[in-house]
């Protein structure tokens, strides 16, 4: 399953606003408008570092799949990790010849911003919830 590189680092936030202006204010970061993804439950910002992003997500609603990382993690913490693939195809197959485990229905689904992506188990990828994103370069 090659990778190309680290793509972004999740934080669930309790509070998106509060966790834009720490961003914006404490280290002069941009941070990017807010964007809501209804299928994933999330209001989200992107915090671009250059190399790579830090991916805001507040949960909307107890439905959201968040939201129980929030109520466990009242401050917030990192979430997941996502590395960029070539072939989100490949890379699954890669993924299972290699013994990892894909969450939900073993496919790649388009993201709010139309890249496909899917989930790795994180018991299979050393205690981190890892999503695989597929390119668009």
């Amino acid at each position: 399953m090659p990778a190309k590189r680290l793509e972004h680092v999740a934080l669930a936030v309790p509070d998106l606003q509060a966790a834009i202006n720490f961003f914006s204010k404490t280290f002069g970061l941009a941070v990017s408008e807010m964007v809501v993804s209804p299928e994933q439950g999330v209001r989200m910002a992107y915090v671009d570092l250059g190399n790579a992003k830090l991916e805001l997500m507040e949960p909307i609603g107890d439905a959201s799949p968040i939201a129980k990382y929030v109520s466990q993690n009242p401050s917030g913490g990192i979430h997941h990790i996502c590395i960029e693939t070539d072939d989100a195809e490949k890379a699954i197959a890669g993924a299972g010849g290699a013994g990892l485990r894909v969450l939900g229905d073993g496919t790649a689904k388009p993201g709010h911003h139309g890249k496909k992506l899917f989930f790795l188990h994180p018991k299979d990828t050393l205690g981190a919830l890892m999503e695989i994103e597929e390119t668009d370069e």
